[in-house]
């Protein structure tokens, strides 16, 4: 919930992010939920139950977290295959090139 919340998080209304928020990111229960913002505990359980419907309703139409974890994947993949290639045969210049695109692989998994 809190990856569908980085993506979607700003779609939903700000009582809802609050709410989803309190309780994904800051691990505070319903009773401390409810009491923070003067409401029942149940009144939280709605919040966090609409919230949730309609980030995978987000997700479910627009995808943009499983197309996000698909790159990351190849990404890694990449990243890995280039960690198994033996160097012992390659030229400065190729060994170069290989560590410089490895480097540039990692830094893209990092910002992801």
């Amino acid at each position: 919930m809190s990856m569908l919340m980085d993506f979607y998080g700003s779609l939903l209304n700000e009582s809802t992010l609050e709410v989803m928020n309190m309780y994904y990111s800051n691990d505070m229960s319903l009773a401390e939920i409810g009491e923070a913002l003067g409401m029942s505990r149940q009144g939280a359980h709605s919040f966090i139950t609409k919230g949730k419907q309609q980030l995978l309703e987000l997700e479910e139409k627009l995808g943009m977290f499983g197309r996000f974890r698909e790159l990351r994947e190849k990404l890694e993949e990449v990243q890995t295959g280039i960690s198994e290639i033996d160097r012992s045969g390659l030229s400065g210049y190729e060994a170069d090139l290989l560590d410089s695109v490895y480097e540039k692989v990692t830094g893209i998994i990092s910002e992801l």
